[in-house]
């Protein structure tokens, strides 16, 4: 499963994925081989707890060093202002994001990881923040590329994507920027000052 996030503009049930369509008798770990999340933005990650102590998924969950170090402090923030702004008594609790985070796994980039006998994964810089990461998964000769948000341009504190020359056969991307150009550098950091 690739990514495990949270749709913000929703204040019930439809916040999450619809894991049952995954599996109806949500029997996950028979069906999901593991979880990869390319950053810790709530979008990509904010649903992990819900997944995993909720609804009973035990598999591995892959993500980089520094989203393992991010993630748990945006989805504590996340459920204080759920819980405790919002008044909202059926979130997930701090309980379930340490016990949630404990089934992470971290990666380093360019690192591959063999999730089992078939299935390869391989991680490469995604330029977005701090830890995302596009991931280069591979079963027998088929190869996926995916990647949530990416970056291109390199800033003062972050390069541009890199990837290898892997071919895939299919390319999975976010394209929340699809159509929009972003402003210079100089421009960003002059208003930023401002």
């Amino acid at each position: 499963m690739l990514d495990c996030g949270i749709h913000m503009g929703y204040r019930d049930e439809r916040r999450f994925p619809k894991f049952s369509l995954i599996s109806k008798c949500k029997n996950f770990d028979s069906v999901i081989n593991c979880v990869i999340v390319s950053h810790f933005h709530l979008d990509h990650c904010g649903a992990l707890p819900y997944f995993t102590e909720t609804c009973g998924y035990n598999g591995p969950i892959y993500m980089t060093y520094p989203t393992k170090a991010i993630c748990p402090i945006l989805l504590e923030d996340l459920r204080k202002i759920m819980t405790e702004r919002s008044g909202e008594g059926s979130f997930y609790s701090s309980a379930d994001i340490q016990n949630s985070m404990k089934k992470c796994i971290g990666i380093n980039i360019h690192e591959t990881i063999f999730v089992d006998e078939e299935i390869e994964i391989k991680c490469y810089y995604a330029g977005h923040v701090l830890g995302a990461a596009m991931f280069s998964i591979r079963v027998g000769n088929e190869c996926v590329v995916y990647t949530g948000d990416y970056n291109m341009t390199p800033d003062r504190h972050l390069g541009c994507a890199w990837i290898d020359n892997v071919k895939p056969n299919i390319l999975i991307t976010e394209s929340t920027y699809a159509t929009t150009f972003p402003e210079s550098r100089r421009y960003r950091e002059n208003v930023f000052l401002q």
